[in-house]
This record gives structure tokens, sequence and C-alpha cells, in this order.
């Protein structure tokens, strides 16, 4: 920040006055970098498990610039080491900033790295700012005869604006800026032009950079001042005429004022070596660039960027560019996809969100769709009949194939579903899922930790470019048809790469179908049952509050955090020895705090206690009435792409989050029953994830102790605690147990300890002697985490793949989470794998053999049916060989059928 006798002058070329200048970009690298870490959050890793948040952010910026401005040439300046000049002339100079965030810290030389990849020249100078870089840039530049574009989110760059130099403002986030002429800048200060931004500085300064200005002077005093008197040095000469305060202030304080704006002045004398004329974008090698973006984990970035070089450089990716579909009208769309489907083309389909129509009424059904020859809409019986022809007969791809089968095989079964050509109701069992593709679901099968698969966002990841918006009065199903559509071969290509092909084909899509029926069928709820125990419920709430203020001695809000935190803390003088307190200034009253407490409390026992009946009313029996429909059921949603594990979940409501061994949760399960002349039948694995850690790890005792011992945790208590099994107490049995699950989640001796009440040193003993007992298990889990250091990604024995970047973190925390997820992954994935296989299998049987039972919950292990009573004996003959045969392990896998006239009796 250089005062204006240091502006180089150099003399520019003779040129043409009909030629066109040339643009250059000159990017503020430290003042991108940092907008772009604050504004997408520090999760985002590559697969490497390095940090990469503030590189995507930056590279997204740098892509928006190019692709809204193309310059061309772009140039990145970043500051190096401290700035010597400005803390010459003020010591203090940025000392108020705190260090550098690490993670922030650790991207910098990457991203440097990144752009000579891109081949994008990186000028910094060792004592200077890259504010000073950009000035010295920008007044060559310009007397070179370019047109100067600086890319800055700092203000005081804006005293560089002339009519050949702009600045391109970054304001919030990574997206939005504004472009800062002369006149712009003239606006914005009410009066202030860009060569007396740095008298506005001088009067305001700038707490950022710890610049002092004149105490008690803000932007708009120090705005109206100069617009008075012309200058600061004329609000100087006139300083005896400012009134009250300010002048005092003012006259004070000249020599700060005068410092200030001498420090705030941008130099534009850096001896920095930079040619202008041979900075030149893009000239980058595809292949390099490609190879670069793809070892950060910038799959869906990197056709943009190839894109920005060329239809040629772009084409060689497996991401493709985006131009919406040819509109054709309806008999010509009809006509299309007939002749597409024919052909085997895939058809991308698409359903209008309600919202998207426009329309006070209930909204009639509208679908877009696409092909090869073009896209349009249709709506009503046409789209109903379209839909059902599309999905029994052609190859169809979508952002969501089961919300297109229940647009034709509603949730409630009140509903008729639509018929096809002959007359037959809509059945996703004679889908083909071959024929079916899930962009969501496939985009999931690459990366289950991105949690946003909905078409945009696959879309953003996996396509070149942003989706385009839709034409005028178009809904963004116009865009998603062709979306889904465009991304098969891009996706198909990525899943065979990765090795995920089989897990779409053989488990994955063919799970869609039997999801819609599961979801169709729904589970027979009793709403009388769920109101009397709403009711008796609720006159023990008023008994536990009732108590809870009597102990208190007043009544208060226990829902109120702060509120019960004072009373038991504060009125009622509960310890508080390492209790953290919120940002609130209250000691925290979360379940971990008070089941602690409640150890030694009656009156925080019965807050607990308040607190579970409280959301079992509120949560299950007043909120589960207005989920029945009109078939007298209630119908979740069983999610594919939800659970990094692999397992499904369960929303709209969860029905698999219904605490299963609370007395309350068991008496609302009661209220789960079934149609008259039917039984509730469950069955579930037994042990699965520790029979898969014994069969994945081979090691032999383990594998011994589950084949010859009818009780697999007092054979595992005996060899741990060296007793016969005959010997083995409860308490022996208990902690054995507590071990084998610990082990298999890849917990340590703390978890350990504090699960059953113990040092930690007792724990550590335990775990080494488990290992002991079985030392294949302690290889194969060593082996596993080395390996997921290594791909920093680990496996099913199907192959479905859950990335771990935190096993790469330098939080040891966070790196010990990535230990325990890694570990974890293979038994409780391939969990996952194996039941959804289990499911498919089943449903298939049943309908194989005629059978009426059907298949209506999934909850981790456990496969529920509602069974006529008929069939009660061959369905639980059915079912149990099924899920026991669907794979062979090195020991059995047992699974265990009882039933009920509710989910509670048969559980």
């Amino acid at each position: 920040m250089a005062d204006e006798s240091n502006d180089l002058q150099l003399e520019a070329p003779a040129a043409e006055t009909d030629a066109p200048r040339r643009t250059i970009a000159v990017v503020d690298g430290n003042s991108l970098m940092h907008r772009a870490f604050h504004a997408i959050p520090p999760t985002m890793t590559a697969p490497d498990g390095r940090h990469t948040n503030a590189i995507f952010g930056f590279v997204s910026m740098f892509v928006k610039l190019v692709e809204t401005f193309a310059p061309d040439g772009v140039i990145c300046a970043f500051d190096k080491g401290k700035p010597r000049v400005r803390m010459e002339m003020l010591p203090q100079y940025k000392a108020q900033r705190p260090p550098m965030d690490p993670i922030l810290h650790e991207q910098f030389p990457m991203v440097k790295d990144l752009l000579r990849t891109m081949d994008v020249p990186v000028c910094e100078l060792e004592g200077w700012e890259g504010d000073d870089i950009l000035g010295t840039l920008a007044r060559r530049g310009e007397a070179a005869g370019y047109d100067m574009l600086l890319v800055t989110g700092d203000r005081d760059m804006y005293q560089l604006v002339t009519e050949h130099v702009n600045v391109v403002s970054t304001r919030k986030g990574v997206s939005d800026v504004s472009i800062m002429t002369p006149e712009s800048v003239d606006d914005l200060y009410h009066g202030v032009t860009p060569e007396l931004v740095p008298d506005f500085y001088g009067l305001k300064g700038d707490t950022s950079d710890n610049i002092p200005g004149v105490p008690g002077i803000g932007p708009k005093k120090a705005s109206a001042l100069i617009c008075q008197y012309g200058s600061l040095d004329e609000v100087i000469a006139h300083a005896d005429e400012v009134k009250g305060k300010m002048g005092e202030n003012l006259r004070a304080h000249i020599d700060d004022a005068l410092l200030s704006r001498r420090v705030a002045i941008i130099r534009t004398d850096a001896p920095i070596e930079c040619d202008l004329a041979s900075a030149k974008f893009p000239t980058f090698d595809p292949e390099t660039v490609r190879a670069a973006f793809s070892e950060l984990g910038f799959t869906g970035m990197t056709g943009r960027v190839l894109a920005l070089a060329g239809a040629s450089a772009a084409g060689a990716a497996p991401a493709r560019a985006f131009e919406l579909d040819r509109r054709l009208d309806a008999p010509a769309l009809l006509e299309a996809l007939r002749d597409a489907g024919e052909a085997g083309e895939w058809v991308g389909l698409a359903l209008v969100e309600p919202a998207d129509q426009g329309t006070l009424f209930e909204p009639e059904l509208s679908v877009w769709a696409s092909c090869e020859a073009g896209a349009g809409q249709l709506e009503g019986d046409a789209a109903r009949s379209l839909l059902v022809h599309a999905l029994e007969n052609w190859r169809v791809a979508s952002g969501d194939v089961k919300a297109l089968m229940h647009a034709v095989y509603p949730v409630d079964s009140s509903l008729a579903a639509t018929p096809d050509e002959d007359g037959r109701p809509f059945d996703p069992a004679r889908c083909d899922p071959a024929h079916l593709f899930d962009a969501g679901l496939a985009a999931y099968l690459l990366d289950s930790s991105k949690g946003a698969y909905g078409i945009a966002d696959v879309a953003a990841r996996y396509l070149s470019g942003e989706l385009p918006e839709p034409a005028d009065g178009e809904p963004a199903a116009a865009v998603a048809a062709q979306a889904a559509r465009v991304l098969v071969p891009v996706l198909s290509e990525l899943l065979e790469k990765d090795g995920s092909a089989a897990l779409m084909t053989n488990i994955e899509m063919p799970l869609v179908g039997v999801l819609a029926r599961m979801e169709r069928t729904g589970m027979h709820v009793d709403p009388a049952k769920l109101a009397e125990q709403s009711a008796e419920l609720g006159v023990d709430i008023e008994a536990s509050r009732s108590r809870i203020y009597e102990a208190a001695g007043r009544e208060f809000n226990i829902d109120s955090p702060m509120q019960l935190s004072g009373v038991l803390f504060d009125d009622l003088g509960l310890p508080t020895a390492g209790l953290k307190k919120t940002q609130r200034g209250y000691y925290s009253t979360n379940a971990k705090v008070l089941d602690e407490l409640a150890k030694h409390s009656p009156v925080v026992a019965e807050v607990l206690s308040y607190r579970e009946k409280a959301k079992i009313r509120s949560t299950y029996l007043d909120a589960l009435p207005d989920d029945i429909r009109g078939d007298g059921r209630i119908h979740t949603s069983l999610n594919q792409t939800v659970a990094a594990t692999g397992r499904l979940s369960s929303s709209n409501p969860n029905l698999q989050n219904i605490p299963t061994r609370s007395e309350l949760g068991h008496r609302v399960r009661t209220a789960f029953t079934v149609a008259p002349g039917s039984v509730f039948l469950a069955c579930d694995y037994s042990q699965i994830e520790l029979r898969l850690l014994a069969h994945l790890s081979g090691d032999e005792h383990l594998i011994e102790a589950f084949c010859e011992g009818e009780d697999f945790h007092a054979e595992t208590a005996a060899r741990v605690f060296g007793v016969p099994v005959s010997e083995v107490t409860h308490e022996l049995r208990s902690r054995a147990k507590a071990v084998n699950f610990g082990i298999v989640y890849g917990q340590q001796a703390y978890g350990l300890s504090t699960s059953l009440g113990i040092s930690r040193r007792e724990a550590q003993e335990m775990i080494d002697r488990y290992f002991a007992a079985y030392p294949q298990v302690r290889s194969y889990l060593d082996g596993t985490v080395a390996m997921a250091k290594r791909n920093v990604w680990v496996q099913t024995m199907y192959g479905r793949k859950r990335h771990v970047p935190d096993i790469l973190a330098r939080n040891a925390n966070m790196r010990s989470f990535g230990e325990r997820t890694a570990m974890n992954h293979p038994m409780q994935g391939s969990a996952a794998d194996i039941i959804k296989l289990a499911m498919i299998a089943v449903d298939e049987r049943m309908r194989d053999e005629g059978l009426k039972s059907k298949l209506i919950l999934q909850i981790h292990d456990e496969l529920d049916f509602e069974v006529p009573e008929g069939e009660l004996k061959v369905m639980s003959k059915l079912v149990k060989e099924t899920m026991e045969g669907v794979v062979r392990l090195r020991v059995p896998l047992v699974a265990e059928v009882s039933y009920g006239a509710d989910w509670a009796a048969a559980k």
C-alpha cells in the first residue's frame, strides 16, 4: 500500500485504436481462501484425508470468475512473510489477528500447487502483501494497455479502480460478487472517489488491520468530512471548524490520521517478476488437471474446469456438458418416447413437485420426460399411463425411482394403483431392476458420506457445470428428467471403476421395488390404544411434574434447560464438579449429565422419568394418529441413501426409533396390530455382527466358540476370564458381552470402562485378555485400520465402501473416530448388505409361492411380517430358511422367529 509517487511510469504500447484490449484477472489468493474457508464447512476432505473446503470454495469462485468474465489471462497473488514496510510504519499492523486456523493453513500450499497445475502464475514476494502485488500488476497492466480485473474481498482495493481497472468484489459466501467501477465506488462511499479511499481510511481506520484512524469517526462521518472539504489534508486544514467531540478527536489525532492514510495506500512498486503478456488462460494440460482434481476428490468440479479449455478437453472427462433438450408437445413427446423406449434408450423421468404447479387445489399428476429426441411434459391420465408403461417396459432413469412408482402405486393402499394396458394394477414386482437406474442411489454408493443425493446435488458433482435454469414457466423437473438420463453413462462408468456396480445391480436397485411394496402395505395401528396410552401417560406426567415441583420447592418450566439447571445446581445445590457451562452461562442438563446425577439424586431420576414419558407421549402417542392413512395404516418411508453404513433408515414417521428396552416403548408397540385373522411375525439375525467378525477375521477360537457353544457370551467369558463355562457368573457373562460388542464397534478402554462402570486399567486388562483369547481378531482389526489409512475407505464383504477421511486427521479425537469407523464398517455394513439380500429373497419366495403374507418393516437386523394365521407355519419356515441361507459364513448364520398378536407380543 504505497503512496502515489511509487506508481510505475510505463508507456503504453503503440496499438491500433480499434484493437480490443486484453483482459487480465489478478486474484487475491489470501482474501478468497479466507472467504471460502468460512463459507464451506471444514468437514470436506480429499480421499487421503486432507482438508479441502477452502480449496473447493476457491476453485468454485475461480471457475465462476472465468465463466462470467472470460479473461484472456489469470494471475494469482499471495502474501508472503510479514508486511515489512507497513510494520515499520505501524508496528501493531494486523497484530490483533489470531493465528490462522491450522485447517486453513495446511490448504495454502495445496491451492498453490493446484493453480500451477492449471498453469496459472502464482505471484508472491517475501515481505510483501498480496494487495501490493495486485496494486503493482494493476498499474503495470493499465499502463501497458490491458483491462485489469482485481478479484478480492478487501474494500481498501477500491482505491485502485479506474476506467481500465475494476475490482470484482466478493461480498458473501463464494458466489455473490459486485463489479466496482469509479462510479460505483463513488456511490458506495457517498462521494468518496477511488483516489480518496486512502483518505477515507485515514479518518475511519480499519479495525481488521489494526489501523487506528481517528477515534469516534466511522464510515459515514469520514465520507461526510471528505465530501465537505475535498480531502484528508483539507479536513486537517479546517480541523478547527469541526464541532464537538469529533473535532476534539480530530485535532488530537492528526498524526494518527496521516499515518493511517500512509498505511492504507496500496503499494504499486513491488519488485515482482511477472510477464503480463504471457499470462494466458486456459493453457493447462487436461489430463494433468483431471489427475490433480481427482486426487482432491473434486469429481464434479473437474468437468467445469476442463470445460474452460474448450469442448475437446471437456469431452475427455467422464462428466458431460449440459444443454437443455429440445422441447416437444405432448403428441410428439409420446411418439419420441415410444421410439426411444423400444430402441432401448434410457428415458429420464421426473415428477413435478406440487409446489411448482402453482395451484391451491389438489394438483394433478405431472411428469417431465426426456429422451435423446427431446423433452416435454405430460399430465393427468397421460402421465399415469406413461409411468406405468415406462416402468414396466422401458429403461428408466430418475433421481428417485421409488417416487415414480408411488405416483401410480400410492402409499395409501385405500387408493387404487394405476392399471396397465391389460387392466392389471401396477405392481413394482413386474419392473425389471436391470432396466431402472436411480441416480441418487448410484451417487450414494460412490460416496455414502455426502449426505445430499437429490438430482441437483448429484448433477453438480458429476456433470460439467451447474444445471441450467429451466426455461420460463418450467418446473425444476424439466431439468431433473434430463439430468437423470444424462447421468446414467457417467455414473455407470464410475460405479464400474469403483467396484460398486454389482451392489447397484444386485442389491440396491432390486430393493427399490421391495421397499415400494412394503411402504404401500404399511403397518396396521389401533388409534384407540394410542389414545388410551396417551391419557394414562398424561396422568403419570402430571404426577411426575408435581413430585419435581415438591422437591424443588417451587414450580418452573421443567422443559427449559436453563430453568432446570437453576433449580438443580443453584436451588438444590447439586455438585457441578467437572461440568461445563453452555454458551449462555448455565450448567448443561443433557442426558449424559443427568444420567450421572440420577445415581445419587432422586429428583434427577424423576426428571429423567418425566422426560422419557413426555417424549414418548409427544413423539409417538399423540403424533402417530396423524400418520394413519385412509387404509387405517401407517406408512413409513424406508430410505436407502441416509445412513452412511448402508443400513436402511425410517422416516415420516421413524418406526425404527421406538425404544425397545423401555417399558414405555414396549407399550407403544402394542398399538401396532395386524388385520383380523393375521399374526405379527418377527425374524431377526442373532449376533450377526459378531458372527461376521468371526468369519472375516478367521480366528479359529472365535469360530469354535460360535460353532460349539450354545451361549457365545458365556464361551467368551470362559476364555477371557480363564474359568470353565459352568462357572461363568451372570456378571462375568455381562462383562464378556460388553467386550464382544465393544470390539465390533472399535471400543477402547475408556468406552468400556464407562459402559461397565469399572476403572480404565481394568477395562484395558479385559480387552488385552480378549485379544489374547482371539489373537486373529487383533490382527484383522489392525490390518483393517492399516488398509483404511492407505485407501481412506473400508469395504464390506460385498464391496460397499465407506470413506473414512477422519482416519488421517491431525486431531486425535477425529482420528480415533475414523479408526473405530474403519473397524466396524466391514461388520455393520456387511450385515446391512445381508439383510437387504434377505429382503429381496424373502419377497421373491413369497410371491413365487403365492403367499398372502406381507413384509411390512425392516429394523436393524430384524424383518417384520403380517401373516395370515393359515400361513404362519409355512412363513416361519420360509423366512428362517431364507435369512439363514442368503450367505454362507464360516460360522452358522442364525435367524430367530417369534410371533404374536401385535408388535410387542411378537418381540
